[in-house]
């Protein structure tokens, strides 16, 4: 019986550790074409204007561009804005909207919008596309009044960079603060910007990105802040001024998104997609070869992947891509379906080394996980 008991504990010990992962661990994949409206009621003419406000918001999440709202040919989608939605629903809330300087009670309306007909849409107008999958950022955030200095804990400020991450689709962390943080990670060394120290407090989070935040009053009454971005495509930082501790973190989530964008957003070409011959070994059988077809055709900046040649275990394709080879090595890395060959432990398939990489003499070469 005490063997048993002990058992149990351990398995809860073990389900409390796996619960706290998913707690902490940042999903990379946003849902890009879902949006969420405030209505005051379920009529028609509501319905028209939220679906308007939401393609606004939606273009530019997918976009990743602020100003694409703006492009004469998405100014004129809007007008026929409810035609881009397939399915929609309300929900109740306790928010209410102002309308004519009166409190109303509002609900939720939720729409899905057609990804065909948005994207059919941004490349007509030439502008980006932003993949799904993005770089999970883990935010810590630290604040001087006077001489104090003390960490950024409480549930609104975490709200509201929360309800601004949703609208960039910015796959958002925010620390625990619990005594493993506060022992891990103290306000001097957030204020100091203490890189050793930030990054190791960071590892239980399994972040790809860490955003530092230090803001102040100003006499004043105007906030101050500065925001260091640690990733492993560099570690900009941007400064940030507003009248609000609000305006402040809305800013800071916006500049952080916009630069992820200017990194990994695809421009279509406007002479066509380019080509990148990939050679893809550890494919054991027919099923395997279609499901790594599937997943490379399910990249945003992969328009075909036709079959080259097909001999046991390794593949050859020809990928009809968007965007530059950078951006696709980065998205297969984020991705961690296919491993460089070398470092899955195998020998290179490519050929030519003195050939461009990427090229039928010398391709691409990954194993399939």
């Amino acid at each position: 019986m005490a063997t048993a008991t002990a058992c149990v504990r351990s398995l809860g010990v073990i389900l409390v550790g796996l619960a706290m992962a998913t707690v902490v661990r940042a999903d990379q994949v946003v849902d890009l074409y879902t949006a969420e409206v405030l209505v005051t009621s379920q009529s028609e003419a509501e319905r028209q204007r939220a679906a308007r406000e939401g393609l606004a918001d939606l273009v530019v999440r997918v976009t990743g561009d602020t100003q694409a709202r703006e492009h004469p040919q998405v100014q004129e989608a809007l007008t026929r804005a409810e035609g881009f939605i397939t399915e929609f629903n309300y929900g109740s809330t306790r928010e209410t909207v102002e309308v004519g300087g009166e409190a109303r009670p509002a609900s939720r309306l939720v729409m899905r919008f057609s990804s065909v007909e948005v994207e059919r849409l941004l490349r007509s107008a030439n502008l980006s596309l932003w993949p799904a999958n993005r770089p999970g950022v883990l935010v810590w955030m630290v604040t001087r009044e006077g001489g104090d200095l003390s960490r950024v804990s409480d549930s609104e400020r975490r709200e509201q960079l929360r309800a601004r991450a949703r609208v960039r689709g910015l796959p958002l962390v925010v620390p625990l603060n619990d005594l493993e943080d506060r022992l891990a990670l103290q306000a001097r060394q957030l204020w100091e910007l203490d890189e050793e120290a930030i990054r190791k407090a960071s590892q239980r989070y399994d972040a790809e990105a860490i955003l530092v935040g230090r803001y102040s009053e100003t006499t004043g009454g105007q906030w101050r802040s500065d925001w260091q971005l640690y990733h492993n495509l560099g570690n900009p930082t941007f400064y940030v001024r507003a009248d609000s501790v609000e305006g402040v973190l809305s800013q800071a989530i916006d500049e952080t998104a916009n630069h992820f964008a200017s990194l990994y957003a695809i421009v279509p070409r406007e002479e066509g997609p380019g080509t990148v011959v990939m050679q893809v070994g550890g494919v054991d059988g027919f099923g395997e070869y279609k499901a790594v077809e599937r997943y490379l055709e399910d990249l945003a900046m992969v328009r075909r992947a036709g079959l080259i040649t097909l001999r046991p275990g390794v593949l050859t394709l020809r990928l009809m891509v968007e965007g530059d080879r950078s951006q696709l090595l980065g998205m297969l890395e984020r991705d961690g379906q296919l491993v460089p060959a070398m470092q899955s432990g195998r020998i290179s398939l490519s050929g030519n080394r003195f050939e461009p990489e990427g090229t039928l003499a010398n391709p691409l070469s990954y194993t399939w996980q």
